[in-house]
């Protein structure tokens, strides 16, 4: 979802980081596709992945990420309305606790 602050604003307020990902482990974020580990996964993101942050959901970042190097995910502007995102980028939920606020 994007333009959850109002249309006065941008329409995804934050930009972030992956981090604390497990280099002995798995070492990605899996991005779901509803605010919970039950949620289908449905792409993954690997450390210091860039993410604009546009909703949060008790312990769930709702992120527009790029799928492909320097595509504006037209992000930066204010919308209308709190709505999904339809861009041409990727959206979906990240645990909070991967993301690192890096701007906003």
């Amino acid at each position: 979802m994007i333009g959850h602050d109002g249309p006065d604003f941008d329409a995804c307020g934050a930009v972030g980081q992956v981090v604390n990902l497990k280099p002995d482990g798995d070492n990605f974020l899996a991005v779901r596709s509803a605010p919970n580990v039950s949620a289908k996964r449905i792409d993954t993101l690997g450390p210091h992945q860039i993410v604009w942050m546009c909703d949060h959901v008790e312990g769930w970042h709702g992120i527009v990420y790029e799928g492909s190097e320097d595509q504006d995910c037209q992000t930066s502007s204010p919308v209308d309305s709190y709505r999904a995102y339809d861009g041409p980028c990727k959206a979906g939920w990240v645990s909070d606790r991967y993301i690192q606020l890096i701007a906003g």
